[in-house]
């Protein structure tokens, strides 16, 4: 069972990690000579000790020669072995980082109702530490099996009495180690389901400090983090129980065989039939076989261990979707930015509102087109899913007169882009966040004028260098949206998407907004969504959507005369400050359910 288990995860192990050839050459040879040589001690120490008995001057001091230079070897071929490690281990981790975190990119966004933000992020950290260094464990289960075997067939050769009583004892306490090992491991995996959870509930409760404190359920949040604590807790008592037993019961076999041996060669150098040396080889090879076991069943153990990490990354890598969008061969870039919708139909899998039925409708470039209605009638879903975060139902979503999902990665992802209601900022300089789209400095400083923040950024002490903190908290909404808009512009993008970006705003700001939109629409395809009354005049056609399906198109003079959801919108003052309490209140509604 044992050397079956470690068998398949071994070979699990090797089918997701690849190490570079030629430090996993040097790291078993490394060890391989390392061990070989102290498998040599024993036996030039007990040689000094029967020339020394017997007064051979000559042949003491040969010995002691010897057993310099084996300990030279010993010690050098570790520092080979140790060395080979590190570069390995560097090569394996960069490989298998790289590898899920290029595959978490490409998921949908159902990706994380399967897997959460907690484990990718114990994945990605922890995880792939553990199997970058499992190689090394690899190594050494295989040379220390292959040395033990090689010592107790010594101790079978010298007296097959000895060698049965050495096999019994070593059967026992290998059986025993394991069978602490495979406990613990059950336990830990338990204790890293509920990391996970206490990560991504930390995560929520950080992303949440706001509501939390508006509606003072602190309380009650805390008690929902320590209930989740308290079953970590649990899990880590149960396999400690383990633990202990393995590392202060299980020492008991080794001391109890050793003794026994102690009282058997005593017995036969006492009788003549050894002498003192075979005594001292014997029970240092013992010694040896009883710390080398240890050291097997402590990789083992490991290897147990680390075959969570092998599931969890499997799982991220091998995690598919009947939405997985895949991309097309379209190559051609040459694009105008004419949007259609033709008989689109999508509707969620794990929730009700946000369906759309039938959507037909045109956004034309220069033009402003605006998405209206209230709250979950379907107008981000109609941007998520131009902005191919979903893939329809039926129906047909065409740019430029062809399917969207025939345009290559490289064509559609620099062509059509987003801006969010809270767009993300990243923890570096401004001009470190807008090179991540264009490095060219003079683009730069044209985008955030166009936008009209460069004067502001220029007014900073450090201007452009100026270290935002994540998310950009030390710049107002306001700021943070039109830097968000400078680097949307940046991309070249023909087709620009705006969600609420106006929603949190002043009178003011969203005056600026506005003043925008219209420069962009010059030579930009622009679609926006907005509950702001005066942003929905500016639109050159607005879509108004009511209960997933299209109500009204038209201009707001058209729709104002006989469109009743249009009216209502205007008149009712259905205004983003609802908007965001009915967001607060589904926060607090997921937050109380995790509870």
């Amino acid at each position: 069972m044992l050397i079956k288990d470690n068998v398949k995860i071994i070979r699990d192990f090797f089918k997701l990690v690849k190490g570079s050839k030629k430090w996993v050459f040097l790291l078993f040879f490394g060890s391989i000579m390392a061990h070989l040589s102290s498998l040599l001690i024993p036996v030039f120490t007990s040689n000094i000790i029967y020339e020394v008995t017997n007064g051979n001057s000559n042949a003491t001091y040969v010995n002691i020669g010897l057993l310099a230079i084996t300990y030279i070897v010993y010690n050098l071929s570790w520092y080979l072995n140790y060395i080979s490690y590190s570069h390995n281990f560097k090569y394996s981790y960069k490989n298998l980082r790289e590898k899920i975190i290029d595959k978490v990119f490409t998921y949908d966004t159902e990706f994380s109702d399967k897997i959460s933000k907690g484990t990718i992020l114990n994945t990605v950290n922890t995880d792939t530490a553990n199997l970058s260094e499992m190689i090394d464990n690899v190594c050494e289960i295989m040379v220390v099996f292959v040395k033990v075997i090689i010592m107790i067939i010594i101790f079978l050769r010298t007296n097959l009495f000895i060698g049965i009583l050495v096999l019994l004892l070593e059967v026992l306490y290998l059986k025993s180690f394991d069978y602490c090992n495979i406990k613990s491991t059950k336990y830990l995996r338990g204790q890293q389901k509920y990391r996970d959870k206490l990560t991504d509930n930390l995560s929520q409760i950080l992303n949440g400090l706001g509501e939390i404190k508006v509606f003072n359920i602190y309380e009650a949040i805390k008690n929902n983090f320590y209930i989740i604590a308290n079953k970590w807790s649990e899990q880590y008592m149960l396999k400690r129980k383990y633990v202990n037993i393995r590392s202060s019961l299980l020492p008991f076999i080794i001391h109890f065989g050793k003794i026994i041996l102690y009282l058997i060669l005593v017995y036969f150098v006492l009788n003549g039939k050894y002498e003192v040396n075979v005594l001292v080889l014997l029970i240092t090879y013992f010694e040896n076989i009883m710390t080398n076991t240890k050291e097997l069943m402590g990789y083992s153990r490991q290897i147990r261990e680390w075959s969570i990490s092998i599931t969890r990354i499997n799982n991220i890598l091998n995690y598919s979707s009947k939405q997985q969008i895949t991309f097309g061969l379209n190559e051609n870039d040459y694009i105008n930015g004419v949007v259609e919708f033709k008989n689109v139909n999508f509707s969620y899998k794990s929730k009700a509102k946000g369906n759309i039925e039938n959507i037909n409708f045109v956004a034309e470039p220069n033009k402003i087109t605006a998405l209206v209605g209230h709250s979950g009638c379907g107008k981000t879903t109609i941007t998520n899913l131009i902005l191919r975060k979903y893939k329809i139902d039926s129906g047909e979503i065409l740019i430029d007169n062809v399917n969207i999902y025939d345009y290559s990665s490289n064509v559609y992802s620099t062509n059509i882009v987003g801006v969010n209601q809270s767009p993300f900022i990243f923890n570096m300089s401004i001009r470190k966040n807008l090179s991540l789209i264009d490095s060219n400095i003079n683009n730069q400083i044209e985008a955030c004028k166009r936008v009209g923040i460069h004067d502001y950024i220029m007014s900073l002490p450090k201007g452009y260098n100026t270290v935002l903190t994540e998310n950009a908290t030390n710049f107002s909404g306001g700021q943070r949206q039109l830097l968000a808009i400078a680097r949307t512009l940046l991309s070249k993008a023909e087709i620009l998407i705006f969600d609420e970006v106006t929603s949190s705003l002043d009178t003011l700001l969203v005056e600026k907004i506005k003043e925008i939109f219209e420069n962009l629409k010059l030579d930009h395809t622009i679609i926006l969504i907005t509950h702001k009354k005066d942003v929905m005049k500016i639109a050159d056609k607005i879509i108004v959507l009511n209960k997933g399906k299209i109500v009204g198109q038209g201009s707001h003079e058209e729709l104002m005369k006989d469109n009743e959801c249009y009216i209502d919108l205007q008149t009712n003052n259905y205004s983003s400050s609802h908007k965001k309490i009915e967001e607060s209140i589904i926060s607090n509604e997921n937050i109380m359910e995790q509870k």
